[in-house]
């Protein structure tokens, strides 16, 4: 039984999430082995019982203990998931573009090689210099050629939101390009 009077109790509230992991740990990391296999399974059972502690002053005692758990595990595991699947699809993205690239064989006059490459480089410069979300929508968009409904899966925001902040990122590239 839990003593609501006492949840803002940074030690009681400790001890109850002491409790719990030595009540509910071992079947959490079940249900988040089933969902993502052993290799994220530990950590995000980690990550439960911390949001449990932190949440714990929230808690309902009218909801058992074990489905409310259950309920952060579930949130959880279908974040990692949701992230994992983002991370593949960028990383083969990537892949993809520097295989391509790799075997590209066209041949060039040294004029038009040393101009490209200060394009190139210009480019890496300016590209590198946009935060990471910026960086991702604009290769995803011009170098992986994805319609905007596919970007907007891969990184969990709406195709207006992804519109909106590909023309920010356009914008800024130009400006960084032309500095």
């Amino acid at each position: 039984m839990i003593d609501q009077s006492r949840l803002r109790d940074d030690a009681y509230r400790r001890d109850v999430v002491e409790r719990l992991w030595q009540e509910y740990s071992q079947e959490i990391r079940r249900h988040c082995f089933t969902w993502l296999g052993s290799g994220l399974a530990e950590e995000i059972t980690q990550e439960v019982f911390v949001t449990a502690w932190q949440g714990l002053v929230k808690y309902r005692p009218d909801n058992p203990m074990r489905a409310w758990l259950y309920g952060i595990a579930k949130n959880k595991c279908q974040q990692a998931y949701r992230n994992r699947a983002r991370r593949s699809t960028i990383a083969q993205t990537f892949l993809e573009e520097i295989r391509e690239r790799s075997h590209a064989e066209d041949p060039r006059s040294p004029e038009e090689s040393a101009s490209e490459a200060g394009q190139i480089d210009q480019l890496h410069r300016s590209m590198t210099q946009l935060p990471d979300e910026e960086r991702i929508l604009l290769n995803l968009r011009y170098w992986r050629n994805l319609p905007m409904r596919e970007i907007a899966e891969i990184v969990g925001k709406s195709v207006p939101t992804i519109r909106k902040r590909l023309g920010q990122a356009e914008q800024r590239l130009k400006e960084y390009m032309s500095s």
